[in-house]
């Protein structure tokens, strides 16, 4: 959809110049500037978030991960206090989350739709710093809650910008 003042100012500029504005019809000038109401914006209201793991985690059973370091927020679906994401409205999101075993550890995790685990991860065992992506997509209701949880043993997950959490609307 075009805006109009977007389509009145082209005009108006095109023959400003002394270019002959032929190729838009008058009655399609009229169509837009008669057109009640704002033109409808993609992706505006569209939730999304990105949050890093704020300082190393020792963990010894199940438990939320909670990202504090909150970059993105858009819509503040995502509570950092909780760890968890609301979905606001019925759609698929994709999320993702990076885990870094902290020097030689392994760590267990898995990404959680309201108390359900919806995928399963590790970081591998062996080397060091090792790191493990889960990305994916989900069909979420409104209110539906996604967080990533430790799966239990004494673990321990690097922080700063290696480890993080997030996700967004796609349609």
């Amino acid at each position: 959809m075009f805006n109009r003042r977007l389509v009145f100012s082209l005009v108006c500029l095109s023959i400003d110049i002394g270019i002959t504005a032929s190729c838009i019809s008058e009655d399609l000038l009229r169509t837009l500037l008669a057109t009640k109401g704002p033109c409808k914006q993609e992706n505006v209201d569209k939730p999304a978030f990105f949050a890093f793991l704020r300082s190393d985690l020792t963990s010894s059973g199940t438990e939320v991960i909670k990202f504090q370091d909150v970059k993105i927020n858009k819509g503040n679906h995502y509570n950092p206090t909780t760890g968890m994401f609301t979905a606001p409205s019925q759609g698929i999101y994709q999320i993702s989350c990076t885990i870094v075993g902290y020097a030689t550890h392994v760590f267990y995790y898995q990404i959680t739709l309201n108390g359900t685990p919806y995928t399963l991860g590790n970081t591998s065992s062996g080397g060091s710093w090792n790191s493990q992506t889960s990305t994916v997509l989900m069909n979420l209701k409104k209110g539906d809650r996604v967080y990533v949880e430790h799966r239990g043993g004494s673990q321990k997950a690097h922080a700063n910008t290696n480890t993080y959490f997030s996700g967004y609307l796609l349609q």
